[in-house]
């Protein structure tokens, strides 16, 4: 089951990441900042690595286990990036477990207009013209305020954190950043109702 399948860039952000504003799914191209020499800088690539032995994207990752996941243990400590965004949805479960209708939008509570970032990480794919650069969001088990709409949650970077996320060297104790994956207190709305 998807955690975190939908994220949004709402204008304010859009403006600041000189990108078009609106809703991001799987598979399209979205902004993401990396580290660069001189500062952190944004590069454009696709949501999602290709899953081994074909058939669509994998979009999120475990955090508990992706430093022992082949997929993601080099980029987890080579290729760490930040996924700015204004949200991301949600869609309550029903008491039975299966996706409802009804959207939700997740925001953090101090900067409801404001950009959030998610850990996520990002790897080259293919050669050539089939060739592309994707990344992934990392997850984590749902806090409390998360719970009566998923089991899971994305990774939410703060302050001090995203700036270790990006830049501390491949050899820090994968440990070490779990630590940092504490959920701000987040704004949760309606979104409407989607087929």
């Amino acid at each position: 089951m998807h955690m975190c399948g939908r994220y949004y860039i709402g204008p304010e952000v859009g403006e600041k990441l000189q990108v078009q504003p609106g809703e991001v799914f799987p598979g399209q191209m979205a902004p993401v900042i990396l580290r660069g020499d001189a500062g952190e800088t944004v590069a454009m690539m696709k949501w999602g690595f290709p899953r081994i032995g074909g058939g669509g994207l994998v979009i999120n990752s475990r955090s508990e286990k992706a430093d022992v996941t082949n997929m993601f243990r080099r980029a987890v400590r080579e290729r760490r990036c930040l996924i700015p965004m204004t949200g991301f949805y949600e869609w309550r479960r029903s008491p039975s477990g299966s996706k409802s209708k009804e959207k939700f939008a997740f925001q953090r509570a101090d900067a409801p207009e404001g950009l959030m970032y998610l850990a996520g990480m990002w790897g080259s794919f293919g050669k050539g013209e089939d060739g592309f650069t994707g990344f992934v969001i990392l997850t984590r088990e749902a806090d409390e305020q998360m719970q009566p709409y998923h089991h899971r949650m994305p990774v939410i970077l703060e302050g001090e954190s995203r700036r270790h996320w990006l830049y501390a060297p491949a050899d820090t104790p994968y440990s070490v950043f779990r630590q940092m994956f504490l959920p701000p207190r987040l704004r949760i709305t309606a979104a409407g109702e989607n087929p």
